[in-house]
């Protein structure tokens, strides 16, 4: 297992098929492709987001199958947090690009951020996850609610931009925020 700190290893994080990093010489997590992990693993994971009340069991089986990257805070078996990059179905990625009149092309963005449970209130835990997650790939975005503060100001801090207008959500009734993170050049923001 390779351990590097997360400033220096960017690069060999989408070249391995298993890490764990150690941030700061103190925080440490395990980042990879969901088909790498062991089936209890998955399954640990997959109880957790459930939990959370966000996603149906079926979305998120169909989301699982196509292998997003997981990451476990700060291991596998004594799981704080968790996180993924989720491969997002086609309709609803462009029901997000659409409804938040972004004006961006949703086919420069392969993974969504998403499933960030913290199981503690561990300061800063948070916004370690997200920033492992967007590091490990450079063309992301999320989605939020307008209600989640939280989230707003770590997307922000983290180099997200938010992207288009508020729109409501079809699952309920709240607004969503679009934040994307990504190294075009022609990246269009409103606030």
């Amino acid at each position: 297992m390779n351990i590097c700190s997360l400033y220096n290893c960017c690069s060999a994080l989408k070249k391995t098929d298993c890490i764990e990093i150690e941030l700061m010489n103190k925080e440490k997590f395990v980042i990879k492709k969901a088909n790498d992990f062991s089936d209890t693993e998955k399954r640990k994971f997959k109880e957790i987001v459930l939990s959370m009340g966000e996603v149906s069991e079926i979305s998120f089986d169909g989301l699982m199958e196509k292998n997003p990257i997981l990451l476990f805070y700060p291991n596998t078996k004594n799981i704080e947090a968790i996180g993924a990059l989720k491969v997002p179905n086609i309709s609803y990625k462009s029901k997000v690009f659409t409804n938040s009149e972004s004006g961006l092309n949703k086919d420069e963005f392969e993974y969504e951020l998403g499933w960030i449970v913290s199981l503690n209130q561990k300061k800063g835990i948070g916004k370690l996850i997200t920033k492992a997650l967007s590091e490990y790939n450079s063309n992301i975005y999320a989605t939020v609610r307008t209600e989640n503060i939280g989230m707003n100001k770590i997307l922000t801090s983290l180099g997200f931009r938010k992207t288009g207008v508020e729109y409501k959500s079809e699952r309920g009734n709240y607004k969503n925020i679009l934040y994307t993170k990504s190294n075009y050049e022609t990246h269009s923001t409103s606030n």
